[in-house]
This record gives C-alpha cells, sequence and structure tokens, in this order.
C-alpha cells in the first residue's frame, strides 16, 4: 500500500528534513569508513543519552511498534500516527549505514494524522539460474546468455523444500480448519453433557449359514467360520446399487443340494372306450373320434374305491360307549 506523500515545504524547511540524512548518507558511502552497529538497542540507547527529545520519541515508538505486532495477527487493517512511522523509517535508515540519530536533527514534526497499513503475508521471491552460464532466468523459461531452456539441474533459490513438510502442513491446515463448534445439551439425569452426533445407519450382516451375526467388520463368521460371501443377506438391503454383492464379499461355495423324500406321484392315463386311443395330457375331448370322456373309458390306473365300514363292528363299539359313563 502506497504511504501518502509529505506535504510540500519551504527551502528553509528542507535542510532539517529527510534530504539532510540523505547526503550524510551519501558522504559516508563515499569516504567514510562504515562503523557497524551491534542492533537497535545501542542506537536508542546514544540517542537517548544526548537529550530528553530523544528519549520521549523512541519510548513513544516502541509501544506503538509493539502494540502493530500484537494486533498484526489479529487484524489486517491498522491505525498508525504519521510521525511514528517516519520515526521508526529514520531511525532504521540510520542503524542500517552506522550513523546515531542526533535528538536536534528530527523533522519538524508535522500534524498528527492517523494512517492505515494493511498487513499483508510475506511473499518470498524465488530465482533461478542456468547451470550452464549461471545467468539468471528472467520471465521466460529460456536463458538470455546461452538459449538454455530451464531444466531441473538449473539452480533454485531458495531451495524447494520436501514434498513432505509441504503435505504435513496442509493436512495440519485441514484438520485444524475442519475443527467446529460441538453442541452439546445438558444431560436430564445431572450427568455428562450430551454431544451431538451425525446420524449414522447401522448395517447388519447375517450368515446365511447359521444366521448369526457378524460383529463389526468381520468377514468371517465366529460360530461356522464361514467367510463372508454374497449370499449372506445385509440389513438395510442395497439391491440397487450393488446387484451383484456388496464389497469384500467373496463368491458363495459350491454346496452339494440335499435330498429330501417325497411321495411319488404316479401319472394317470384315460383310454377312450369307443377307439381305444389315450387323451392327450389335460384333454377331456378324444383327438381321434372326438369323443368326450365319460365314466366307461378307462382310467390307468384305476381309481380306489373305498371299502364301506362293517355293520358288526360298528355295533360293537357302539354299545362300548353306552358302557362308558362320564363322571
Amino acid at each position: 500500500m502506497t504511504e501518502p506523500t509529505t506535504p510540500a515545504k519551504t527551502g528553509a524547511e528542507k535542510d532539517d528534513g529527510l534530504g539532510k540524512y540523505m547526503k550524510r548518507v551519501k558522504t559516508v558511502l563515499k569516504g567514510r569508513n562504515r562503523a557497524s552497529v551491534s542492533s537497535m538497542t545501542d542506537i536508542i540507547g546514544e540517542s537517548s543519552k544526548s537529550g530528553e527529545k530523544a528519549t520521549v520519541t523512541s519510548s513513544s515508538s516502541k509501544p506503538a511498534v509493539t502494540s502493530a505486532r500484537k494486533t498484526a495477527t489479529s487484524e489486517p487493517v491498522q491505525v498508525h500516527q504519521w510521525s511514528t512511522l517516519q520515526q521508526e523509517k529514520a531511525r532504521v535508515l540510520f542503524a542500517k549505514y552506522g550513523l546515531t540519530l542526533e535528538p536536534g536533527e528530527w523533522m519538524s514534526k508535522p500534524a498528527d494524522r492517523n494512517v492505515q497499513r494493511v498487513e499483508k503475508p510475506v511473499r518470498m521471491r524465488i530465482r533461478r539460474n542456468c547451470h550452464r552460464c549461471l545467468t539468471t532466468f528472467g520471465a521466460d523459461k529460456v536463458c538470455a546468455g546461452c538459449q538454455h531452456l530451464r531444466c531441473k539441474k538449473c539452480f533454485r533459490y531458495p531451495p524447494a523444500k520436501p514434498k513432505e513438510e509441504c503435505h504435513e502442513k496442509d493436512k495440519s491446515k485441514a484438520t485444524g480448519s475442519s475443527k467446529k463448534p460441538v453442541l452439546t445439551i445438558p444431560s436430564r439425569t445431572g450427568g455428562q453433557d450430551l454431544v451431538r452426533k451425525p446420524i449414522r445407519q447401522r448395517v447388519r450382516r447375517t450368515c446365511h449359514r447359521c444366521q448369526a451375526l457378524f460383529v463389526g467388520d468381520a468377514t468371517v463368521c465366529g460360530e461356522c467360520e464361514h467367510i463372508r460371501c454374497k449370499k449372506c443377506p445385509r440389513d438395510p438391503p442395497k439391491l440397487k446399487k450393488y446387484p451383484d454383492g456388496y464389497p469384500g464379499d467373496v463368491d458363495p461355495p459350491f454346496e452339494r443340494q440335499e435330498r429330501v423324500w417325497r411321495k411319488p406321484r404316479r401319472r394317470v392315463r384315460w383310454t377312450c372306450h369307443s377307439c381305444s386311443k389315450l387323451f392327450q395330457s389335460g384333454d377331456r375331448i378324444c383327438s381321434s373320434c372326438q369323443h368326450e370322456r365319460c365314466a366307461d373309458c378307462i382310467r390307468d390306473p384305476p381309481k380306489k374305491i373305498k371299502p364301506e365300514p362293517d355293520p358288526e363292528l360298528l355295533r360293537r363299539v357302539e354299545e362300548r360307549l353306552a358302557k362308558v359313563t362320564i363322571s
């Protein structure tokens, strides 16, 4: 974000402004030996010894900088004093070239006004050099010196980080962003609070041999040791989505069909008594003489006739029942 320009100054005020400091910097670069300054604390200490005015300005600038650093993470836009920012820039410039900032050399303090500063993340500039002629690549991927196309051997500054660290950072960001506030309600019995959980459908699988339930995600029955196959039913079923079996199921083993005894059934044939031809199965009219099946037609096998009960036997049974007295 561009900073607002300083108001225009007269000829008398130019010598007291930043122009005077820049002249001193130029003379130092030309002929003087650069003095090394260990840290910013040395400059602040020397300026505090020279006068009370420098101590007041340094003490007023420190809390502004610290407060800006503390609130940089929480608020993107911050409000600062214009004079404080200019004093901080001048102090950093003098510390860079090994100069001491005298208290009387401060620029005339303009009217204080609030300035908004936007905190942006630091962007790293990546440079690549040709591994043949060590020429720095520009915007294109072709070297300007030897016309070499940029490859993996060309140097990269700063070097690339391993992919494992990038993946770990992405995972940590994903886990951090996925955290949602937990919804709870107090328990009616006074115990632990009830936590809201998403609704999950419980799926049960049953062994088709012994009708036992599979425990959890097990694929082997605990009773008959049968491996879960496509015949094992699922509750609730999903036949439209999985018509050929559910995921993880194996093909059902070959099972021999059990033989069950059943009463033999005999085929009944009817013969026409006029032309002695067999009736077709299910037909009541003879195909040769067009005779309708009647009672005279021969049935094979003949129909069983139930025998009539013996009258003597019935008489004896009635006599015994008469003798029995019901109490």
